[in-house]
């Protein structure tokens, strides 16, 4: 691709790139181009092929948006509202205003943070030359100011009527919708795999039981007893936006697999059959069971010292996840339920409170009072 060539198809690109990273300052954006181009004249190799020849440019573009940065004193200089709303597009969130209160509640290197990676555009990479750190330290403070942004949005929000995510792969979400709107709240259920940006409009989160099997690589294990489609890619999902939820506080309740997830993202383990693995004799495929709450804990003032449930299960948890307690077992060493002691609301739930009658719809007015 000859020189001519090469500016005329990349100076659009080069200009809308540069004027982003720059927070809309066109003027700078406008010299910063004409640089490249100076510096392409003197220095790009030509014999380079045209894919070659274009990354070249971007790279040197890209360097020099950084250098102009460092001279502001690595501060970006996007106005406030401009910026909250590429930081609200990119996390999902909705409402200007609170966008606006979430990023200036934010600390300095936390705003700075995210105003170079969702306003300025740059790459976790570009971010690390900047801030002369290295790229996975970057990632990992991104995602950390990115969640203090979604807290600080949640706490700001206008709207105050209350959703529920109802997370369902296999079972039918009818019954915890009946459940959920029994209880008072509005319900929204994941058609698709749900992600981070998901929970930033949501007040509280179910995760459904389902047919099939956790995949047992989620906790270290190779497969040795498992039902059902197991689909690995779909669990990691599901128990990344479990993750999320611990991190954000989202109010939840895990049944059956849910609150097998919620231990194995807490860092806990599963037995894969309670049976072959020597828990117990008894079956908990099927039918009602009784189960016998612990003390001090939000599931004895919820439900009472004692109930009878109905599941359908033949794994349970095995070793306890870290900031879990549990708060209910069967008569033969079933861990029944389980709840965080570092979080407002978190519970798992072996059984199905949605069929549960009264005793279940105690745990749906629990979930709604502390959602709201």
């Amino acid at each position: 691709m000859d020189f001519e060539t090469l500016v005329r198809s990349e100076e659009g690109w080069l200009t809308r790139r540069l004027s982003a990273a720059l927070g809309g300052d066109v003027h700078a954006a406008e010299d910063l181009r004409q640089e490249t181009f100076v510096r392409a004249w003197r220095s790009l190799p030509r014999d380079l092929d045209p894919h070659r020849q274009r990354a070249w440019l971007r790279r040197t573009a890209s360097n020099l948006a950084v250098d102009e940065l460092r001279r502001r004193g690595r501060r970006p200089t996007a106005p406030l509202d401009d910026a909250a709303a590429a930081i609200a597009h990119a996390t999902g969130a909705q409402e200007p205003d609170a966008a606006r209160e979430a990023l200036a509640a934010l600390a300095a290197p936390e705003r700075l943070l995210l105003l170079l990676r969702y306003s300025g555009g740059f790459r976790h990479a570009e971010i690390a030359h900047l801030l002369e750190s290295s790229e996975e330290a970057i990632r990992k403070r991104v995602g950390r100011a990115r969640r203090s942004f979604l807290l600080a949005y949640r706490a700001a929000r206008r709207e105050k009527s209350l959703l529920v995510l109802v997370v369902a792969r296999d079972e039918s979400p009818a019954p915890y919708v009946s459940w959920l709107q029994r209880a008072g709240a509005r319900v929204r259920v994941a058609t698709d795999g749900p992600t981070e940006r998901d929970l930033v409009l949501t007040d509280a989160l179910v995760f459904s039981g389902a047919y099939r099997d956790i995949h047992s690589q989620l906790y270290g294990e190779r497969p040795r007893a498992l039902r059902g489609n197991v689909d690995l890619g779909g669990d990691r999902a599901e128990l990344a936006l479990v993750q999320s939820a611990v991190a954000l506080d989202v109010p939840m309740v895990g049944v059956c697999r849910g609150h097998q997830l919620l231990n194995i993202a807490s860092g806990g383990d599963l037995y894969q059959d309670i049976v072959l693995d020597g828990l117990t004799a008894s079956s908990h495929d099927e039918g009602q069971h009784r189960v016998n709450t612990d003390g001090n804990t939000e599931t004895r003032r919820v439900l009472g010292p004692s109930l009878d449930v109905e599941s359908t299960h033949h794994q349970a948890i095995r070793r306890l996840g870290r900031h879990l307690r549990v708060s209910a077992s069967s008569s033969d060493g079933v861990i029944e339920m389980i709840e965080r002691d570092d979080r407002g609301f978190m519970l798992g739930l072996q059984w199905h409170p949605e069929i549960n009658g009264e005793l279940g719809d105690a745990v749906a007015g629990a979930l709604v009072d502390a959602a709201a």
